[in-house]
């Protein structure tokens, strides 16, 4: 009887913090519902800082951590779209899931010109961006991709997934999430 009470109330803890974990998700959009109006707190390493995402602007919000080897072998793509569209589309590499400031710092440093958009640090686990946007978004993994269009959520996905015809289609205001699919499958 004892161990029967200990697993139904193991099960109720475990249901209870998926609960308590679903009802988080409800705080963070998805894909086309409105963004938040205020970027989270963060520190502007390089390039313009961002308060608040305005309306008829294009964003491509990339996470990447210094011990993220996927999310290093991303930034030379990113770094030429960059180049490409920096007049119409503003781009933020994101640094998340590190407590170590000075390494995030000393990375950018030595990438100099091979980062030449704008680059954030959020900070670790309890910062306003883990709070506002890793924890209630359920994201636990990087790279990811977050691409805002007139302040809607229009796209989570993986870097590799940014091209040339994806980012024109933002542009030119034909995004659509089977538009750009098809576009990465017929690289």
């Amino acid at each position: 009887m004892k161990k029967i009470l200990v697993r139904l109330s193991i099960l109720l803890l475990v249901s209870m913090t998926l609960n308590a974990n679903a009802q988080k998700s409800l705080d963070f959009p998805d894909v086309g519902d409105d963004i938040i109006a205020n970027y989270p707190k963060v520190e502007w390493i390089k390039g313009e800082p961002i308060a608040a995402f305005e309306k008829n602007k294009i964003y491509i919000i990339e996470l990447w951590a210094t011990w993220c080897k996927p999310c290093i072998a991303a930034m030379p793509h990113l770094n030429s779209l960059y180049g490409k569209f920096k007049d119409k589309i503003v781009f933020v590499g994101q640094n998340v899931m590190e407590d170590k400031k000075d390494l995030v710092y000393a990375f950018v440093k030595e990438r100099g010109d091979g980062l030449s958009y704008p680059i954030a640090y959020a900070g670790g686990t309890g910062s306003d961006f883990d709070l506002k946007w890793l924890k209630p978004g359920f994201i636990n993994s990087i790279p990811q991709t977050f691409i805002i269009q007139n302040n809607k959520l229009a796209w989570v996905t993986h870097p590799a997934n940014l091209n040339e015809k994806v980012l024109q289609l933002l542009v030119d205001n034909k995004f659509t999430i089977d538009r750009a699919k098809a576009l990465v499958e017929n690289k």
